[in-house]
């Protein structure tokens, strides 16, 4: 079995095992060669070059994947990504600028893991080997649960989990079996996942 998505497998390799549940954590370029075995271009954190920025101003952006035999682009968003405002409408801007310039963009967070069904979605391909277990949560008591995340954020994690319902009900029970002394904010992620309008309708 596959692991907790990291960015690469050399990162996946110096974090090791996850503490709580003992699981071991897998790169994205593991991922990749799974999904997409005849693909042989990515390249790995590296400026998009100035002959492929088909704009009138060149951005110095560093995707974490790209391809250009799928024109495809990848990023890992970890936990800053749901912490930061700014970060998140840098996200924001750069996929739009990513997708100006004709690539097929894919943002996966470190809340969703790579199952065989987010695989199918996410890629539209089919895997027969055993990625990810599904029934796994990966939202923790200790880090990255809603309590981490400013506001923004939250609304992310509810507008992702929205594309990946069976992540969300294993993530949200989850939290609510074991967050006794209710720190982890999932009642928060919950109603923005139930109702985008919960919060500022009762100004919360």
């Amino acid at each position: 079995m596959l692991g907790f998505l990291r960015e690469s497998q050399v990162i996946a390799d110096k974090a090791g095992l996850d503490k709580d549940t003992n699981i071991c954590r897998t790169g994205l370029d593991t991922y990749l060669q799974i999904i997409f075995p005849n693909i042989t271009d990515w390249v790995h954190d590296k400026c998009i070059p100035k002959d492929l920025q088909i704009s009138n101003e060149y951005k110095r952006v560093r995707p974490d994947y790209r391809s250009e035999s799928l024109k495809m682009i990848i990023k890992f968003d970890g936990l800053p990504h749901c912490t930061d405002p700014d970060c998140i409408r840098r996200d924001e801007e750069n996929t739009k600028f990513y997708e100006s310039i004709g690539y097929k963009v894919i943002r996966i967070p470190y809340f969703i893991q790579l199952t065989k069904s987010v695989v199918n979605i996410l890629f539209n391909v089919d895997i027969n080997k055993d990625l990810f277990d599904e029934n796994i949560p990966s939202l923790g008591l200790k880090s990255g649960n809603p309590s981490y995340l400013c506001i923004d954020g939250i609304k992310r994690m509810a507008k992702e989990y929205r594309k990946f319902p069976e992540q969300y009900k294993i993530n949200i029970q989850y939290l609510k079996n074991n967050d006794k002394e209710n720190k982890t904010y999932w009642r928060l992620l919950e109603a923005f996942y139930n109702n985008e309008d919960y919060l500022l309708n009762n100004h919360i």
